[in-house]
Formats: structure tokens, C-alpha cells, sequence
């Protein structure tokens, strides 16, 4: 593959990245005007589904293969890198200011999924079964998550301008979903093309490219966010992407076929996930009204990513 070739890959990968987070945000505020539904609600559902669609795809095509290592890998990677780095990075960048009430209860969630995953991988299996109670608490968190926001009526809220019609943000949502998903294939291969080209193998590429890859959609919609002053989004893309990368992903993964790994070779991954699921909680601080995510946090987060990818090697 020439120069060029890859040239285009990566830029065109990178729009495709920026105009899909930017619009996936926009059709996102859209319905939750057009519902009544909270912005956090629609982070935690419909943005969330749509950034995780790389990790479903690698996970669920994975487990047909029989490569369980890449289906778990893939998850719990990608958790880690959602909170250490694109939380970390879009904090560094803009304070995330959060409803700290709203913001716990579904943190619970997320931590509650990370602890029945390691509770059913301790028998090196997730099964059929396991996988399909995963995915049947996502679609009861889902509705529950709705009907709470509908409920609120948060979402209710307009800043002077006409909202966007309830069909043109639908197909806006998913025509971003598509051009997140297609253009982290595209960035991936490029990057990884020219990551050969200089040498460097297979193994490190697996572990940074791949990884960091199917989580570009949540780092490109989160910061799109961020920009737009739309906080609740930003973080609720990434406790729901998190929710969803376990629940949905894994469970459709298990449910598909049985997913068999050696849990002693993930045990250290899955400590560093919890880990940085509880930082999260603390940095938020849950017992105030309103929490908020400084730069300073933020930076710790993002070392603290930093120096578990250098252990990795």
C-alpha cells in the first residue's frame, strides 16, 4: 500500500471520526428535546450504543473465530481506555461539571456489570446462559434508564432555538453511528499500515492500535460533547459505553457461542478497570449535589492509563 494510500486512510478515518461525534451529539440533544428525556439518559442509550459498535463487532466476530482472548481483551481494554483516557484527555481539555445523584446510580450499574463478569469468569467461561443474563440486564437497564428520564422531564429544557424533527434525528444518529464505526476501521488501518512500514510488530500494534481503535468513537463523541457544553452526554457515553461493552457486547458474544479464557492471564486487567472505575466515583465526588471533573483529575486519569500501557510491554 503506497503513501498516499494510507494518507487517505488516516484523514479520511479522522473526519469521518470528528463530523460523526459531532453529529451523533447533535441528533442526540434532538431526541432528548423531542422525548423529554434527559441528555444524560440519551448518553447513556443511544450515543453509547452507537460508540460501542466497533467493540461489538471486534468482540462478537472474535468469539465466532474462537479467539476469547480478543473478545475479553477487547472489553475490559476498552473500559480501561474509556475512563483513563478519553475521560482523561476530555477533562484535561473541559471540566466535565456533573449531576452527581444521577451520575452514582448509574456509575453502580457499571461497577455492579464489572463485578458479575469477573463473578462468572471465575470458572474460565462465560456460557451461553451468563452471557444471556448479561444482555437481558441491558434491556432492562435501558428501559428502566428511559423511563426515569422521561419521567424527570430533564430533558425538557430548550435553548431558544427550534429542535431538530424526530425523524432527521434519528437518521442523523445513525448515519453517525455508521461514519463512527467505519472511519475507526479506516484510522486503524492506516495507522497500523504505517506502524509496519517502520517496524513495529504485531504484538504492540494489537495492543495500542486495535485497543485505542474501537474506543475512538466514545474519545470523538465525548469531546464533541464537551465543546457543545453538553456534560451529561459526555460522561454518561462513557459509563454507558461501559455498561454496554459488557452487557451487550460480551453477552451477545457469550450467548452466541461460549466464550473460554484462562481468567489468571486477565486478573491484573480487571483490578485496573475497577480501579479506575472507583477513581472515577471518588474524582466526582459523590457527595456533593453537583461533582465536577477538573483538568487536575483529569491528568491524574490519564497517567494513570499512560503508566498501565508502559506495564503492558
Amino acid at each position: 500500500m503506497n503513501a498516499l494510500t494510507v494518507a487517505a486512510q488516516l484523514a479520511g478515518g479522522f473526519l469521518l471520526l470528528l463530523f460523526g461525534g459531532d453529529w451523533l451529539v447533535d441528533g442526540g440533544v434532538a431526541i432528548a428535546r423531542r422525548f423529554r428525556i434527559s441528555p444524560l439518559v440519551i448518553g447513556l442509550t443511544i450515543v453509547a450504543f452507537g460508540t460501542s459498535a466497533p467493540e461489538l463487532l471486534v468482540s462478537v466476530t472474535s468469539a465466532l473465530k474462537g479467539n476469547a482472548g480478543i473478545a475479553i481483551g477487547n472489553v475490559v481494554g476498552s473500559n480501561i481506555v474509556n475512563i483513563g483516557l478519553i475521560l482523561g484527555l476530555t477533562a484535561l481539555i473541559c471540566p466535565i461539571v456533573v449531576e452527581t445523584k444521577s451520575v452514582t446510580g448509574n456509575w453502580l450499574v457499571m461497577f455492579f456489570a464489572s463485578l458479575l463478569l469477573m463473578l462468572f469468569s471465575l470458572g474460565g467461561e462465560i456460557s451461553r446462559l451468563e452471557g444471556a443474563i448479561l444482555f437481558a440486564g441491558l434491556l432492562a437497564y435501558t428501559w428502566l434508564s428511559i423511563r426515569i428520564g422521561r419521567r424527570s422531564g430533564a430533558g425538557s429544557d430548550d435553548d431558544g432555538k427550534s429542535p431538530m424533527r424526530t425523524l432527521p434525528a434519528i437518521l442523523l444518529v445513525m448515519l453517525s453511528c455508521v461514519m463512527l464505526a467505519y472511519g475507526a476501521d479506516l484510522l486503524v488501518d492506516g495507522a497500523t499500515t504505517l506502524a509496519r512500514a517502520i517496524g513495529v510488530s504485531d504484538r504492540v500494534i494489537g495492543l495500542t492500535l486495535v485497543a485505542f481503535g474501537t474506543s475512538l468513537p466514545e474519545l470523538a463523541a465525548s469531546l464533541a460533547a464537551a465543546f457543545k457544553k453538553q456534560m451529561d452526554i459526555s460522561i454518561g457515553n462513557i459509563i454507558g459505553s461501559n455498561i454496554f461493552n459488557i452487557m451487550s457486547v460480551l453477552g451477545l458474544s457469550a450467548a452466541v457461542t461460549p466464550i473460554r479464557f484462562d481468567l489468571g492471564n486477565y486478573m491484573r486487567d480487571f483490578v485496573v478497570m475497577l480501579v479506575f472505575s472507583v477513581a472515577l466515583l471518588l474524582f466526582i465526588s459523590p457527595w456533593r449535589k453537583n461533582g465536577r471533573l477538573s483538568r487536575t483529575a483529569g491528568l491524574i486519569l490519564f497517567l494513570g492509563y499512560a503508566a498501565y500501557a508502559y506495564f503492558l510491554f
